[in-house]
């Protein structure tokens, strides 16, 4: 107990506990669309690309996170755009953009004379820096999307599973198209202080994916999704603090050992192929 309790005398330590959890469950649920609508390139992608607004945040004294937001929002969707105008194809739209927008990312850090902590932050994980104001905006940025999912769940699920059926029925599928893609953006975003822009998709993918081995109902899979990455996320933070290593890298680790231990455990031993995505529109009860 004395474990648990002795780093949480610290306020940074309080921060980036509270922080965490709030990325856990926010990774969680929106990963499990991700892995259902095969977008975890998207949110590598994404990622990369969110370097760009990160660089010109810090450059004209914004806020980074605020900055970041605003410019991975609107990667996101120029990326939809392309694809759904242009008819280019999904990854092809993703490969230029992202590219692009990381090169302008790091064509911009390179010009600066003084690199800065914060920006090196959001490339590897510096969830102990977390300040009051990053984490009111993590928590508010997970709890909006939340109440965007909880509101239209239904809509988002038939989305998820059918969008060219959803649309037959009368749904808006390119507007939630492009609503999921900027969820994932703002959650790439919130999630790089926890983990790092490098691996910011660890937790997009990998606590869903882990959830596949288990169930294949969409409601527990939430759930469980959720558990891996809370999971995954205050173990990886205790031991990023005990051991003196990265939070990020400690972090992705730890949900990649779930993962194994999920895989090898399960007594439903989902196909790897499945786990990723390609799930039955008959199994999403």
């Amino acid at each position: 107990m004395h474990l648990l309790i002795e780093p949480l005398q610290y306020a940074f330590m309080q921060r980036a506990l509270i922080g965490t959890i709030a990325v856990a469950v926010l990774t969680a649920v929106v990963g499990t669309f991700v892995i259902l609508r095969r977008l975890a390139f998207i949110g590598e992608g994404l990622a990369h690309g969110s370097l760009a607004g990160l660089a010109i945040g810090y450059l004209l004294g914004w806020n980074l996170y605020i900055a970041g937001n605003i410019y991975t929002i609107g990667l996101a969707l120029f990326i939809g755009a392309l694809h759904e105008k242009a008819k280019v194809s999904l990854d092809t739209a993703i490969g230029i953009l992202f590219s692009t927008s990381m090169a302008l990312g790091v064509a911009l850090i390179s010009s600066l004379k003084f690199y800065s902590s914060n920006l090196t932050g959001y490339l590897f994980g510096s969830v102990l820096s977390i300040g009051s104001f990053d984490l009111m905006i993590i928590v508010g940025s997970t709890c909006v999307i939340l109440a965007i999912l909880a509101v239209f769940y239904k809509e988002f699920v038939y989305y998820a599973f059918d969008p060219e059926m959803a649309e037959v029925t009368g749904l808006p599928r390119a507007r939630l198209h492009y609503a999921m893609l900027a969820m994932i953006a703002v959650t790439v975003v919130v999630a790089s202080q926890t983990v790092g822009i490098i691996l910011v998709t660890a937790l997009l993918t990998i606590p869903a994916a882990s959830a596949f081995q288990w169930t294949h109902s969409l409601k527990k899979l939430v759930l469980l999704s959720v558990f891996f990455g809370l999971i995954s996320a205050i173990l990886g933070l205790y031991l990023s603090y005990y051991l003196n290593v990265a939070s990020g890298a400690s972090i992705a680790l730890t949900a990649a050992v779930i993962f194994l231990l999920s895989f090898l455990c399960s007594p439903k031993r989902v196909s790897l192929g499945r786990s990723f995505g390609r799930v039955k529109t008959s199994e999403k009860g």
